[in-house]
């Protein structure tokens, strides 16, 4: 794992906001995420504040972007956005999902990030972390109130991803894993099948929408289905369903 790009200052653009950002910048930024995910992000965020859950963000598999810049719109001035991808070393990139550039992540960024935010960015495959390199990670740039898993859609990587992600969150931190039963990436399903099967994680999952599904810690279970239930619940596509042995709201 290797810092590139030290130094970046983003110059502060055009979008001041994480609604601003949504309405003006989300939908000039390459990438494939449901412009729906921003309700549930806010929501979260929202949440969290209230909790006083306080912590940073960062995205294993960040392409050019396009919810990393959200989260980053989420933290307060001066918190750590840490953005973990092989980048232009495309012969790490196994699945051949998403061609990233980091020149391209870091021109985003300066046109639509929040300025004053403390950027990261790290190369590696995140199968190759160590046990060090997740301490120091959690160290120097943790721990995260929100946290993406989309890197590497094999089930190996993703696992290994979900199980790093579960060890850098704090309290109340939740990890959003993209394309859960997602046809063109089984690997992804099939690495959660794998973390419960094998392991007793110590999040779950509480919200399934737009192949995405969020995860939170099992004490903070309760209060985050009750509030998606309570905002969501009501849509004609939303229905509670059982996973893994717990109640998540899914809308499809």
């Amino acid at each position: 794992m290797k810092s590139v790009g030290n130094g970046f200052r983003p110059s502060g653009g055009e979008i001041k906001s994480f609604a601003e950002y949504m309405e003006n910048g989300f939908p000039n930024v390459e990438g494939w995420v449901h412009h729906g995910h921003g309700s549930m992000l806010s929501m979260i965020a929202e949440m969290q504040d209230g909790a006083e859950i306080t912590g940073h963000v960062g995205e294993i598999g960040v392409y050019h972007g396009k919810l990393l810049i959200a989260l980053a719109h989420l933290t307060a001035a001066g918190s750590k956005v840490t953005a973990l991808d092989v980048y232009d070393d495309q012969a790490k990139n196994l699945d051949g999902a998403g061609v990233g550039s980091l020149a391209r992540l870091r021109e985003n960024i300066d046109r639509f990030g929040p300025p004053d935010r403390d950027y990261a960015f790290l190369q590696a495959d995140s199968l190759a972390l160590t046990s060090s390199d997740i301490v120091t990670l959690m160290r120097e740039r943790g721990p995260f109130r929100m946290f993406s898993v989309d890197g590497c859609h094999t089930a190996e990587h993703t696992y290994n991803d979900l199980m790093t992600a579960q060890n850098l969150i704090c309290p109340g931190g939740v990890i959003i894993l993209d394309d859960f039963m997602q046809p063109h990436w089984p690997g992804v399903t099939e690495a959660v099948n794998l973390m419960f099967s094998r392991t007793v994680p110590r999040v779950w999952p509480f919200l399934y929408c737009f192949h995405k599904l969020y995860f939170v810690g099992a004490g903070w279970h309760a209060p985050f289905l009750t509030e998606v239930q309570r905002r969501f619940g009501n849509l004609p596509e939303a229905r509670p369903v059982a996973m893994f042995g717990h109640t998540a709201l899914a809308l499809y």
